[in-house]
């Protein structure tokens, strides 16, 4: 099965509401048009249909900490300075909560075709701002930032086969599940000419706080 953000809201979504016997309090970061009922949907354009306009960034966000136990961030992180954007998203998860995040793969065209995108991402960048997994890890460091999440949840690199036009790439529904095996895996699409033959579109992950 190809890797379907919209299933992956959904599923933490039905968990956290399992756990905690209620429905859950949730962030849509950035979300343009892709407004989700009974999220509190939140852009920089105040569109119809946001439920707040704010900026992501520098600037805080306008609720308390640990006000949402869910946080969507989806196709944004490429277009904003990371360490702030997320040291927010950290200051309003509640403890045990998640942060979804879909953001565009640096072997994707789509980084080049919105002249708004900063920065692409590997399967490794969101590594950097957890705690968690072994303390000789290459990617270790806790001295970069002061937050940090308690560990990546999971990461996995979604292909165009699901996405538009993508459709078209068929080979796409074979190397989507090859390279997420596993993590290795991931380190060695991404290492090799693997990644320019097949490139990816997004890097799927959720963070646990």
């Amino acid at each position: 099965m190809l890797i379907d953000f919209d299933h992956v809201v959904r599923r933490h979504l039905a968990r956290q509401e399992r756990q905690s016997g209620r429905p859950p309090r949730w962030l849509n970061l950035g979300c343009g048009v892709d407004r989700w009922p009974g999220a509190v949907n939140l852009d920089l354009a105040a569109l119809r249909g946001v439920d707040v306009a704010a900026r992501l960034g520098e600037h805080h966000l306008p609720f308390r900490e640990e006000s949402f136990s869910i946080v969507v961030c989806r196709d944004i992180l490429e277009h904003v300075d990371v360490v702030p954007a997320l040291r927010e998203v950290h200051r309003v998860l509640e403890v045990g909560g998640s942060v979804l995040i879909s953001a565009v793969h640096f072997t994707s065209r789509n980084l080049f075709v919105d002249p708004t995108h900063i920065r692409g991402y590997s399967a490794r960048t969101l590594d950097f701002f957890a705690g968690g997994g072994p303390a000789d890890a290459s990617w270790r460091r806790p001295y970069y930032f002061d937050f940090s999440f308690r560990a990546v949840e999971r990461v996995q690199l979604q292909f165009s086969a699901g996405l538009g036009n993508g459709r078209y790439l068929v080979w796409d529904r074979l190397v989507e599940p090859l390279v997420n095996r596993s993590r290795r895996s991931q380190d060695l699409y991404e290492m090799t000419a693997l990644s320019r033959i097949f490139p990816a579109a997004n890097v799927v992950a959720a963070l646990t706080k």
